[in-house]
């Protein structure tokens, strides 16, 4: 009895062990590199990135998130109140569907507009890697997905830097939009109602959503069903401005957004 306890006591020690092990050196290679992606730092360290965020979240003193990647902790720099690679998780199995929906409307040679969110990084992971296409976006999250695709011509919408959505924002009238001819805007939402269509939560990321779409020769509305009923402060466009809706069920036309609305609402 006495030597299992020992056991148990000699185990805990060595996973306590391995856990300062793991913190000293992702420590080390992000005050090296100054920033590092989650999925490098669980290949780097071994682990999952599951637990790469459980080791920096319980390190707050060490380290921060910006967007998908950690960065040494800074009491002058303003952190973000969330983290995007743990955001993304939450419906991610309806994101991916939402995307995989998205996937044949891209074509070869294609220009598209990709916004921001966590739910189309999914979809820039889906394109073919050999597909050549120029993709315009301004989040940080998006950029990081499409560097790792050789044949995407990636073209970033500069700015300021806003850390709750990892997006960048035009100081002034950004020319950048008028400059292509977009194919296909995929756009995001936090919500969606019948009544009022699809919103965000700041004005200035609707703003550029309504660029993009002013834009493009199709604008898509890409969203999980879990956004239809929710309404937050900034108006992107009414619903029959898109040309397509899709979500992890596929396409929805407004009419079907208005019933799968008004039975969530009966149920609530």
């Amino acid at each position: 009895m006495i030597g299992e306890e020992m056991s148990k006591t000699g185990d805990a020690g060595r996973a306590v062990d391995r856990k300062q092990a793991r913190v000293t050196r992702l420590l080390d290679e992000v005050t090296r590199q100054k920033s590092l992606h989650v999925r490098d730092a669980a290949e780097l360290l071994d682990v999952s990135e599951m637990t790469v965020r459980r080791d920096v979240r319980n390190n707050e003193n060490f380290f921060q998130f910006l967007g998908g990647h950690i960065m040494a902790a800074d009491g002058s720099a303003q952190r973000t109140p969330y983290d995007l690679t743990e955001a993304s998780e939450r419906n991610e199995a309806a994101k991916k569907a939402a995307c995989a929906a998205c996937v044949p409307l891209i074509r070869e040679k294609d220009t598209i507009f990709v916004d921001c969110g966590t739910t189309l990084p999914h979809l820039v992971g889906m394109i073919p890697v050999d597909m050549e296409v120029t993709l315009i976006c301004y989040a940080l999250n998006i950029a990081d997905m499409a560097v790792r695709k050789p044949n995407i011509r990636l073209v970033v919408i500069g700015g300021t830097y806003h850390p709750p959505t990892a997006s960048f924002y035009p100081l002034d009238e950004d020319a950048t939009l008028a400059q292509f001819a977009i194919g296909h805007a995929f756009i995001s939402a936090a919500g969606v109602d019948a009544d009022l269509g699809a919103t965000c939560t700041t004005f200035r990321e609707a703003g550029l959503k309504r660029a993009a779409m002013a834009r493009a020769r199709s604008s898509v509305l890409v969203v999980d069903r879990s956004k239809i009923g929710q309404i937050k402060s900034a108006c992107i466009a009414d619903l029959a401005e898109f040309d397509v809706i899709l979500t992890e069920k596929g396409e929805m036309t407004r009419d079907a957004v208005a019933k799968h609305q008004a039975r969530r609402v009966g149920r609530a």
